[in-house]
């Protein structure tokens, strides 16, 4: 009944669903940071966001801490617009306006606002920030040694150095600790034997036994030795917390608990703080789950995440006990709303609504629990006709004047679509189609060199203005760029570098997190699409890259699959995309000291998506991908190309959706996933056709425009790409088309 009910991007303080308006116009001269932001921030900001408390794992008293953001980034220098800090001055869209003590003054507002604006200068002398000591040449050697499984060198290194064993390398983590990432039980002991400590925390907090907890052998071994089982990092996390959303990690938190670790503890997260218990559901782990309620967890306080969590992972055991705690109607309200777009499918409001909640509540955005079903392409025709049976307003209006037609139409005319206007409803607030001067290349290889330098720039403007790494502006650009380059086609190689080099700069800045199970925004879609966007470019494996695989290790479901973390389709929301990037990602930069363990998981994701049964377009040819990169058998990827095949329009393009038109996203898609599996080539009639699709739907810009059906997550702002709210899917279909037409290029077709 609740079946993939919930994606997390929305939990709590983060369902954040577009921009606000200005609340004052930017004051014109420069801003002072010394005089006119940090006393707004001292006086406002700094007691939950400072030395003592770190809420939302944010902290604003120190410029290096401000500008990574918390578990999410949240300045966003350049980009007021797009920066969560501001939107949540302005208003609630992100959770409970800030500060909680009462709205800010117009000017004070505005002020902030021109600082970002402004670049968000933050001088040096009052940074706040505090030098860690250099790291030390020998213990950096050894934990290379230690990553790269040269045991020769590190029993040479211990038998002339002993000492090194308690020294620092970078980042102020330690030998011991990167045994525990890397090495085995017996590298550790013999580290432990020549002096290493192991309580040492490196400059984020964290210690070897927070990295150990995936091995019960690791952790019984640093407890023995003195681990603190609560010490608690500056992310807030510690090993209990870490451990409990380990999947098969029963042993390992029952030691911990044992041996004294509190079950109370939480940590600020992209949902929330959580507990332990809301990491169990988290992860779907109902052993884990049973013994933290046996253990005494709070039931209670875990909550709407705890549910919301178990729906979408599907842990039976974690739903029934939270569905059994949470008796009350607004509880139940909370779940259904954020169990809808952005966040999920929708697919729990049936149930909920059985259990209390209430059947005319809105969202944040003033959207109706009838305008996010129908936001869904999931739900069935029988709930929507379940909830006009029981009375919703169809024509209900958003606070933004859209209505339960306006997202229904998105997908095209669905039986829903046919449902609501039997029913008497109008769309209301109909977009405009956007003037578009197509203007057909005279090959494959114009269209490309005409979109590549517009696709670039966006890159740039995208990553400078939201600080974080996207799909469709960045990642997917990158193998655009990638495979034009393989080609002989030009593109800008400075560029090209400068963005390979600030994603790598991006996933440092996350290390750290990722490694206590903090994921990256999207979790593994986001990790996994950065990771192919960065293989793309040949970017090297190093310890971050180590650290963002060891993620996705312990996200895969016990069937195989992975699960996307949101439901905003196309680009988020598909298990067998989620899947399929993730197994590639995989691949790529698996470390080698445990290689065969990583591919092993990669079996288990190809095994699943061999029985998947696709839905969508993304479904079908992200299933020919996942087949190719799981190196199926040549007759099985044949086979699910044949069937993708099979769904080409007469106009020569493919449809996200069958009740929609085609579409360069999916045309393009599907053209890549033929040719880059290699079971079709450009020159077979069913790729020439979508050629032509593409050709003569590009615009003269280079670009190619795509109507969202996604219900946004992020404040909306330019990103140097056309087409305004659409610009975002418009961007990804521009790669997958340009890529498209690439293979075209090179065959000479």
């Amino acid at each position: 009944m609740w079946k993939y009910a919930l994606g997390i991007a929305g939990i709590c303080s983060v369902v954040g669903l577009s921009g606000v308006a200005n609340h004052a116009q930017q004051p014109p001269k420069k801003i002072d940071f010394a005089t006119e932001v940090l006393p707004i921030l001292r006086q406002n900001c700094i007691t939950c966001h400072g030395p003592k408390e770190q809420k939302n794992g944010f902290r604003l008293d120190r410029r290096k801490d401000a500008m990574r953001g918390g578990t999410i980034a949240m300045i966003g220098p350049g980009n007021a617009e797009g920066s969560r800090l501001y939107q949540k001055l302005v208003g609630s869209h992100f959770g409970p306006q800030m500060p909680p003590t009462g709205v800010l003054p117009a000017a004070q507002i505005a002020t902030i606002k021109a600082w970002i604006d402004q670049g968000a200068e933050w001088p040096d002398a009052l940074s706040g920030d505090v030098a860690p000591p250099p790291p030390d040449p020998s213990a950096t050697e050894l934990m290379d040694a230690i990553r790269a499984g040269d045991r020769p060198k590190l029993g040479s290194m211990l038998a002339s150095n002993p000492t090194v064993a308690a020294k620092r390398g970078p980042g102020g983590a330690t030998p011991l600790m990167y045994a525990a990432l890397y090495s085995e039980v017996e590298t550790m002991r013999s580290l432990l034997e020549n002096g290493a400590d192991a309580k040492a925390a490196d400059d984020a907090g964290v210690t070897a036994l927070m990295w150990a907890v995936p091995s019960l052998e690791k952790t019984a071994l640093l407890i023995e030795r003195g681990a603190d089982v609560n010490a608690r990092s500056s992310d807030g996390r510690t090993p209990l917390l870490i451990a409990s959303a380990l999947p098969g990690s029963a042993p390992v938190v029952r030691l911990l608990l044992d041996k004294g670790a509190d079950i109370k503890a939480r940590g600020p997260s992209l949902f929330g703080d959580v507990t332990p218990l809301v990491q169990a559901a988290y992860i779907g782990d109902g052993e884990t789950f049973k013994l933290l309620v046996e253990r005494g967890a709070d039931v209670a306080t875990a909550g709407i995440a705890a549910l919301g969590l178990g729906m979408r992972t599907q842990c039976k055991g974690c739903v029934e006990t939270m569905l059994g705690a949470l008796q009350q109607p607004a509880l139940m309200t909370e779940t259904m709303l954020v169990a809808s777009p952005p966040s999920g499918p929708a697919l729990a409001t049936g149930l909920l609504l059985e259990r209390g909640a209430d059947i005319n509540a809105r969202d944040p955005e003033g959207r109706t629990v009838l305008m996010l079903a129908c936001a869904s392409e999931a739900v069935p025709v029988d709930m929507v006709k379940m909830l006009l049976a029981q009375g919703v307003d169809v024509n209900a209006k958003s606070a933004a004047g859209d209505t339960a037609l306006t997202y229904a139409k998105r997908h095209g005319n669905t039986p829903i679509v046919q449902l609501l206007e039997r029913a008497g409803a109008v769309e209301a607030n109909p977009e405009p189609a956007p003037a578009i001067k197509y203007m057909p290349a005279g090959s494959a290889r114009a269209a490309v060199t005409r979109s590549l330098p517009l696709l670039q720039r966006a890159d740039d403007v995208f990553l400078q203005k939201s600080t974080c790494v996207s799909c469709h502006n960045n990642s997917l650009t990158a193998m655009t760029v990638s495979l034009a380059r393989g080609s002989g086609i030009p593109v800008d190689e400075a560029m090209a570098r400068k963005q390979a080099k600030a994603v790598g700069a991006y996933l440092d800045s996350w290390r750290d997190r990722v490694l206590q199970g903090i994921g990256i925004p999207g979790d593994n879609d986001t990790i996994s699409y950065i990771l192919l966007g960065l293989a793309a470019e040949k970017f090297p494996a190093n310890p971050s890259t180590d650290a963002m695989v060891r993620f996705l290790r312990y996200q895969q479901s016990p069937a195989g699959f992975w699960l996307p973390l949101a439901h905003r389709p196309p680009l988020e929301g598909s298990i067998i995309t989620a899947t399929a990037l993730t197994l590639r990602a995989i691949k790529e930069y698996a470390p080698a000291h445990d290689r065969a363990a990583y591919m092993s998981l990669v079996a288990r994701g190809a095994a699943w998506i061999a029985k998947s049964e696709p839905v969508t377009t993304e479904d079908f040819a992200f299933k020919v991908l996942g087949l190719h990169w799981g190196d199926a058998n040549r007759e099985e990827v044949q086979a699910a190309a044949q069937t993708l095949i099979a769904q080409q329009r007469v106009d020569g393009g493919w449809s996200q959706l069958a009740t929609m038109q085609s579409d360069a996203y999916a045309t393009g898609q599907v053209l890549v996933a033929l040719a880059h599996s290699g079971v079709v080539a450009a020159t077979h009639p069913a790729y020439k056709g979508g050629v032509e699709f593409l050709l003569k739907t590009q615009a003269a810009d280079g670009s190619w425009h795509v109507r969202r059906r996604a219900v946004p997550l992020q404040p909306h702002f330019e990103a140097g790409f056309p087409y305004g709210k659409d610009q975002f899917i418009s961007a990804a279909a521009t790669n997958w088309a340009v890529m498209a037409l690439t293979f075209a290029a090179k065959s000479g077709s």
